[in-house]
């Protein structure tokens, strides 16, 4: 490393043009990074925006399905409901007690 060292009164100003250099070319290295991670971010909130679009729209479709499903037969429905509700209050219960029965 000592070998790559210029010898000579202006040393001085040598190491001052390559620590510029130096500082000039980090600078442009964080520039461009930045700009990559600008561009990544950007392109990974267009891809949640989609995505999210997607899980709305399909969310309202079965939504709008099991709505035409219930008014199409309404006590079948509420029985389904009446069944599901026993069932999470039994289990639910179950867990409050902790089991001690």
């Amino acid at each position: 490393m000592a070998d790559n060292m210029p010898s000579g009164g202006s040393n001085g100003e040598q190491v001052k043009a390559e620590a510029q250099k130096t500082r000039d070319h980090l600078k442009s290295a964080g520039s461009a990074a930045a700009d990559t991670i600008r561009e990544n971010v950007s392109s990974a909130a267009q891809a949640a925006r989609s995505g999210a679009r997607g899980a709305t729209d399909w969310a309202r479709s079965r939504f709008a399905d099991l709505q035409g499903r219930v008014e199409q037969r309404p006590q079948s429905a509420a029985l389904w409901a009446l069944g599901i509700g026993v069932a999470a209050g039994f289990l639910l219960g179950t867990i409050l007690r902790g089991g001690r029965d």
